[in-house]
């Protein structure tokens, strides 16, 4: 069974991600919370960015700029590479809501080779 632990772990992946310089850059300026909720586990949490920092908090935040409802196996499926975000979307397995150009530009945490 997957943990809140299985989760934050692969969060901490994405937030590695930021160490590389590069990235760091895009996210310059770039304040908003993403909200994540896993209703298999009855899980909510969020990654905070002030630029390129990056929090991970529990629960829930209802004015939360960006989020995507879906399920934990899924989420963790995206972040090993093991599933397409774009396919998984498309089949509507992934509920986003917030701005598209915003969750767009989380798609360097699953283009990268984090593993």
């Amino acid at each position: 069974m997957i943990t809140i632990d299985d989760m934050k772990k692969a969060l901490d992946k994405w937030i590695k991600v930021l160490e590389d310089p590069e990235v760091a850059e895009e996210f310059e300026g770039f304040n908003k919370t993403m909200q994540f909720v896993f209703p298999d586990i009855d899980l909510k949490m969020q990654m905070v960015f002030k630029g390129s920092k990056v929090t991970i908090v529990e629960g829930f935040r209802e004015d939360a700029d960006m989020g995507l409802t879906l399920s934990s196996d899924m989420f963790l499926g995206m972040t090993s590479g093991e599933i397409d975000p774009m396919d998984a979307f498309m089949e509507g397995k992934i509920k986003p809501t917030g701005d598209m150009s915003d969750l767009e530009k989380l798609q360097v945490f699953l283009d990268a080779d984090i593993d």
